[in-house]
């Protein structure tokens, strides 16, 4: 995994706002941010759940701005569960669970500990090299 994961992150935390996350998707161009809690992967916020969470918020509060509800909603109310691999496994493994698990991104674990993100892009462009 080593050879096609990103090992540059931008991570949030549970307590961070969907305000913040916006900002960054927006910002860094980046579609998915691993989620900490304590230094420890607690999920995975991708651009459509931030999405789904934008078009809710507006249903709900038509009378607030969505940067505003957005600021009202943590990170740890919309995320989901992470799927994590072992740096040691193979871009085709890891290609094997994305398509099981119709996911487009695993966060790499080493020790215990968050070292890279690999998404279904990354794994294609690597195997189509090979």
């Amino acid at each position: 995994m080593r050879e096609v994961m990103t090992t540059d992150l931008v991570t949030l935390k549970v307590t961070d706002t969907l305000r913040l996350a916006d900002d960054l998707m927006n910002v860094a161009k980046l579609r998915h941010f691993p989620v900490l809690h304590d230094g420890r992967v607690a999920g995975l916020l991708d651009q459509s759940d931030l999405l789904h969470a934008s078009m809710l918020s507006l249903v709900r509060h038509r009378e607030d701005s969505p940067r505003h509800t957005l600021g009202l909603i943590t990170v740890r109310d919309v995320m989901k569960p992470a799927t994590t691999v072992s740096v040691c496994m193979t871009v085709r493994e890891a290609a094997r669970l994305m398509v099981e698990k119709d996911i487009d991104c695993v966060l790499v674990i080493e020790a215990d500990k968050l070292v890279g993100l690999a998404t279904r892009t990354d794994l294609l462009r690597e195997m189509a090299n090979a």
